[in-house]
């Protein structure tokens, strides 16, 4: 048997073996998030998500729905620079994401089990009116 002759038959092996394992063990699986920002989301997005009085005042003022915060969390990215992660025993994260109608977002999240909390919702350069809220 020459050179080129074995390596097809080993290749094709490869191939058919690669198969047999994709079927036997990943097919129609979904894995975890392995990075930081993966599971903080993750862990967001499986939780009901309070809201603090004071956030709330800050959606009301902004005309920001409950649909915006669950739109926000599928599209956001993780704020590392702007959230406080070492000084709390419950780390805060600020998200920023987009919303339904297409504004961008930045909220402050923390995850407790059983829940996630929005502490407060960062008011974009753009936002026309001013909230007095605390």
């Amino acid at each position: 048997m020459n050179f080129n002759r074995r390596l097809r038959l080993f290749l094709l092996g490869v191939g058919i073996g690669s198969l047999v394992v994709w079927a036997a063990l990943f097919r129609g699986r979904t894995f975890p998030a392995w990075t930081p920002e993966g599971r903080i989301l993750e862990a967001l997005q499986q939780s009901p998500v309070k809201i603090s009085p004071s956030a709330r005042c800050m959606l009301d003022c902004n005309s920001i729905s409950d649909q915006d915060i669950l739109s926000v969390l599928q599209t956001a990215d993780v704020k590392f620079d702007e959230s406080d992660i070492h000084g709390k025993p419950v780390p805060e994260y600020v998200l920023q994401g987009k919303g339904l109608n297409g504004k961008t977002y930045k909220m402050k999240f923390k995850s407790e089990y059983p829940s996630s909390y929005l502490l407060a919702v960062m008011p974009n350069k753009d936002a026309g009116s001013r909230c007095d809220c605390k």
